[in-house]
């Protein structure tokens, strides 16, 4: 038995850690927000669409999810040492490899099943993003070179799960690809690219010797933690810009007002130090700013 493993019988909770539900507010708040965008193109939505939108990103996600946490363990960076929480390395908790890559396979049949419903009624568009965000997504834990270890692995994250994910929302409710969209996303591809900053900041102590040269790797934890605040304000700010620039001063003013709830927890998360003594308070937070700006960006533009 490898001593870097506990033994342990799978089980139903095994297979929903592997599915990571603490981390599904990543791709549920930019679907939040393509629900937004669509109402104030036309002022109606498709629930069909809805709940085909939410069962695609959710499994997907699900999947990505199983298949990091398969590429971690097989590279050797989750050990039994580095890796207290199960619910974050479920393979080192005893589930087999094989069986964390059936799952991951599995979450992406049950993803197809919607995604098939929605080719057919849409057309080729939204195939064709989640294609493309697919690949990213893949690549961001396999190959030689997979994302996740190199620098720019934030961007692609946040670009993929903040940006495509509102693009094909928008297009499966009112059939037009806009690319505006991606400019009124910047807030969730801000969001996601600042949680994966985070989760790789708190994270370098492990990394380096797995070999990973992620963006905080090259940094160094100082000049992380100084990146991190500015990111993490210029990220609860974009919204409010985003709006300003289209002039949609009563959104503006909407998600002011609605950042008074939660600005408490951007000063609380600026004050946090990465590293893996405050790692779940950091993921913690960063998870429910994820989900406290997105309701709150979403609500604006709802309001104009």
């Amino acid at each position: 038995m490898n001593k870097n493993v506990k033994e342990h019988k799978t089980g139903l909770k095994d297979i929903i850690n592997l599915m990571a539900p603490q981390t599904w507010t990543g791709s549920i708040t930019p679907a939040v927000v393509s629900l937004a965008l669509s109402w104030q193109r036309q002022g109606q939505l498709d629930i069909v669409m809805c709940i085909c939108l939410f069962a695609i990103v959710l499994f997907m996600q699900s999947a990505v999810n199983a298949f990091d946490d398969y590429a971690d363990f097989v590279k050797g960076t989750d050990t039994l040492d580095n890796s207290p929480d199960a619910q974050d390395a479920v393979i080192v908790y005893g589930m087999k490899p094989k069986t964390a890559l059936v799952c991951g396979l599995v979450f992406l049949l049950i993803a197809a099943f919607p995604a098939v419903y929605v080719v057919m009624t849409c057309g080729m568009v939204p195939l064709v993003i989640g294609i493309i965000g697919a690949v990213v997504l893949m690549c961001y834990a396999f190959g030689p070179y997979p994302i996740s270890y190199l620098p720019f692995g934030e961007l692609f994250c946040g670009f993929v799960m903040g940006g495509l994910i509102p693009l094909a929302g928008v297009y499966m409710q009112t059939k037009t690809l806009d690319y505006f969209v991606l400019v009124q996303a910047v807030p969730p591809i801000l969001g996601m690219s600042v949680n994966m900053f985070s989760n790789n900041g708190c994270d370098i102590a492990r990394d380096l010797p797995a070999g990973r040269k992620t963006l905080a790797c090259l940094l160094g934890q100082k000049k992380t933690d100084t990146l991190y605040r500015i990111l993490l304000v210029l990220w609860c700010v974009s919204p409010a810009v985003i709006l300003a620039a289209q002039q949609m001063w009563i959104s503006v003013l909407v998600y002011c007002i609605s950042s008074l709830s939660f600005v408490h927890l951007v000063v609380k998360q600026f004050r946090r130090q990465l590293g893996p003594a405050e790692r779940d308070g950091v993921m913690t937070g960063a998870t429910t700013l994820v989900t406290a700006v997105g309701l709150a960006y979403s609500a604006a533009i709802i309001m104009f």
